[in-house]
């Protein structure tokens, strides 16, 4: 995996956490936002 994937994904990562902090406060909410599952999130 090349760096500017890595950077990608560590960005998308990111937008996550700080939609659920910032936005929702749920977890459940963001994941669905996101497309993607709570135990993709969690980990």
């Amino acid at each position: 995996m090349t760096e500017r994937e890595l950077d990608r994904r560590a960005a998308h990562r990111l937008a996550v956490v700080r939609h659920a902090q910032e936005v929702t406060g749920n977890i459940s909410k963001t994941c669905r936002y996101h497309g993607i599952t709570r135990q993709a999130c969690y980990k």
